[in-house]
């Protein structure tokens, strides 16, 4: 066990600062939800356990607005406060028997836990529900739960009007979804100009899909300009192979193609900055592009003896990557310009089939060795065993216990350790500033509900900005919270600290006790995605060998498939690397050795895929899908090698590929240079899937 990267990752954590990720406008808007219910409590002069649940929904309902991967409709703050409401019934309800307290929080632990595995927006509401029941018997002191579940929906609503308050910034998520997707696409570009080994980001493409599928209406040019992002990458990574091939005999001109690849990255940032900002830009787009084109070598149209056949296919591969750079710039010209959004299918649709999703997702999750399964059997037992300390605790406050409890555990350790420790340490700065704080404003309504408003400003400004002290913040907010509903402050300050410490060191104690580590979930993960690989190559390749049957929603499918697979993987990967465990291999580090391997053969894919879209003869090549038969296997060895650590064949690809040769040495004029790219792209896809499969065997050998 190493606690190196452990310590690293929560000093790191702790000291995180990321000013540039803050939102004041929507701060302020979320601020003036709950500022609206606040004043409303007092000029209609709520109980305060009224009062206090109609904060909770608004504060809760305002967080669900600041969510980044959320786009902040009207629907989505009423639905959290509804579930808020829920839970406070449930919570309100339960309260005078303990017994059923301790059976309901068990049960709504492990049901919240389980719907949070749908996402990070989704646990965000879920976790939220878990502090609403914990705090119930404190906001139906005086009014029954229904009155204060009612209010709870009430500041729901309130949050929702606040929503729609201006500024008004259309097709906001879509739009910086959009330009985060043009931003990774040149960093690709700037990367691939200096290696051509260099893993592709992937995860942008996969967010600006998510984020625009759950939009009902969308306007065309953003439709267009996402699907052209695949054009855009696959051009890109032509481009690349082609210097690529120039670098060892022609340095200059390779050098000629890297100027074109930055210059394309210089486009693509501008693109970025024109959809995101909605403004215009500092250098006219065309410029750029002209640069590119002039840094471009400048071969004849057909080739001929005198110029060597590379040279033909790197300018004919900048030509068109100029026209995919010239159409996404039309396109993110019409994006931030604004068009009415066209209907893309119906609401009743689109809700019932991200029901049925969301539902198969949840089916898969029931099994004791899922992530999820494991998590909310592990949740369940913290808030049992934290609920039963509060019930016992001696002093007031002690709901701290379980409230700390469900905000400190996460699914995995990274989250759980780091963040633990920033919810005890920032709850303990919080808390003390806000008792110094309550000696001036106590005894004051007026100035309490300012104390609480100011807090709610300063949580929805800082969320993004640092979790520590986002985590100081909401300690001051709840304390004073907790003041209007008849609370000390100063009592509820030195409570809530031992209280946060013992429900912090529980929630930490559990997951030592039961841990889910993605160190071990490593080799499943990184099989899954060689699988998506192998599928995306047999769709490749056949459609070189029979472009007549190209499948374009196979196609699409696929590459799905691998976007979802190495995003995983990849998160997977990140906090298996500050995890204090050393299992059997393959490590964090192994895991991305291999990625990076499988990523050159897939970039001969993607230029494979370009190849058979650009080219237009249609004819069949012989020994095409003999060669992408032996490719499968041999992903599916790959596979297999990392899910049992044997395989049981072995797939001489060298004599595969001797074969294809061959087979694809002559032909017909017109498919030349589809022949000519398939012979130099086989060669990296082979030569890159040994490289893998011998980094794969090499965890044996080494161990």
């Amino acid at each position: 066990m190493t606690l190196s990267a452990p310590a690293r990752h929560i000093g790191g954590s702790i000291l995180e600062w990321k000013p540039e990720h803050a939102e004041p406008i929507h701060a302020i808007r979320a601020a003036s939800g709950i500022t609206a219910v606040l004043v409303a409590s007092l000029v209609l002069r709520f109980d305060s356990g009224l009062a206090a649940a109609t904060a909770m929904g608004a504060w809760s309902a305002g967080m669900a607005l600041l969510i980044p991967e959320v786009r902040p409709r009207p629907s989505l703050p009423i639905l959290v406060a509804t579930a808020i409401g829920v839970a406070i019934l449930f919570g309100g309800l339960s309260a005078p028997s303990p017994m059923a307290t301790l059976l309901v929080s068990t049960g709504w632990a492990w049901l919240m836990a389980y719907i949070g595995a749908l996402g990070s927006a989704v646990a965000a509401a879920t976790t939220a529900c878990g502090v609403a029941l914990v705090l119930a018997p404190v906001f139906t002191t005086d009014v029954s739960p229904v009155t204060a579940a009612l209010g709870a929906v009430a500041g729901g609503i309130v949050q929702a009007i606040a929503a729609l308050l201006p500024p008004w910034r259309r097709m906001l998520p879509e739009r910086m979804a959009l330009a985060e997707a043009y931003r990774a696409l040149a960093e690709d570009a700037r990367a691939l100009a200096d290696n051509m080994n260099t893993p592709l980001a992937t995860q942008k493409l996969v967010d600006v899909r998510e984020v625009v599928g759950e939009r009902r209406t969308v306007p065309q040019p953003l439709r267009e300009a996402i699907s052209q992002l695949y054009e855009l990458r696959a051009a890109i990574v032509a481009v690349a192979a082609a210097r690529a091939r120039l670098v060892g005999d022609h340095p200059t001109t390779a050098r000629h193609i890297a100027r074109v690849l930055r210059s394309t990255s210089t486009a693509l940032d501008t693109m970025a900055e024109r959809v995101a900002r909605l403004r215009d830009t500092d250098r006219d787009w065309e410029e750029q592009l002209s640069e590119a084109i002039d840094a471009a070598p400048d071969p004849p149209e057909e080739a001929d003896e005198e110029v060597p056949v590379p040279h033909v296919i790197a300018g004919q591969e900048i030509r068109r990557l100029h026209r995919a750079l010239h159409h996404a710039s039309r396109l993110a010209e019409r994006v931030a310009e604004g068009e009415p959004a066209t209907r893309i299918v119906s609401r009743r649709v689109r809700v019932r089939t991200r029901i049925s999703e969301d539902w198969e997702t949840l089916r898969t999750y029931l099994d004791m060795n899922s992530p999820a399964m494991r998590h909310a059997l592990r949740a369940a037992a913290t808030i049992a065993v934290a609920t039963g300390i509060t019930i016992a605790w001696p002093e007031d406050h002690s709901h701290w216990v379980a409230l700390t409890a469900w905000i400190t555990l996460r699914s995995d350790f990274a989250s759980t350790i780091g963040r633990g420790v920033q919810r005890i340490l920032g709850t303990a700065i919080g808390a003390t500033i806000a008792g110094v704080l309550s000696y001036v404003v106590s005894d004051d309504p007026e100035w309490t509900a300012a104390a609480v408003g100011l807090f709610a400003f300063a949580g929805y400004l800082t969320m993004p900005v640092s979790f520590f002290v986002f985590s100081a913040v909401v300690a001051g907010f709840a304390l004073f919270q907790i003041d209007l509903a008849g609370a000390s402050p100063v009592a509820a300050a030195w409570d809530r600290g031992i209280a946060t410490l013992v429900g912090g060191g529980l929630a930490l104690a559990f997951f030592a006790l039961w841990p889910t580590w993605q160190t071990r979930r490593l080799p499943d993960l990184l099989a899954e995605l060689i699988d998506a690989y192998g599928a995306y190559a047999r769709v490749v390749l056949s459609a070189q060998a029979y472009p007549s049957e190209m499948n374009e929603r196979r196609l699409r499918e696929t590459v799905d498939a691998i976007r979802l697979a190495r995003s995983q993987l990849s998160a997977a990967a990140e906090q298996a690397s500050v995890e204090p465990v050393r299992g059997d291999r393959p490590q964090s580090v192994d895991v991305q050795d291999a990625e990076e391997a499988l990523s050159r053969a897939a970039r001969a894919l993607i230029v494979l895929e370009g190849n058979a879209r650009h080219e237009k003869d249609g004819a069949e090549l012989p020994g095409v899908a003999e060669f992408g038969a032996a490719v499968g296997a041999a992903y599916e060895r790959l596979a297999e090698r990392v899910r049992t650590g044997t395989s049981s064949v072995h797939i001489d690809l060298d004599e595969a590929l001797d074969e294809l040769d061959s087979s694809v040495t002559d032909g017909d004029a017109g498919t030349r240079r589809r022949r000519r790219v398939l012979d130099w792209e086989t060669d990296i896809l082979t030569e890159a899937l040994k490289d893998t499969a011998l980094i794969i065997d090499s965890w044996s050998s080494d161990d």
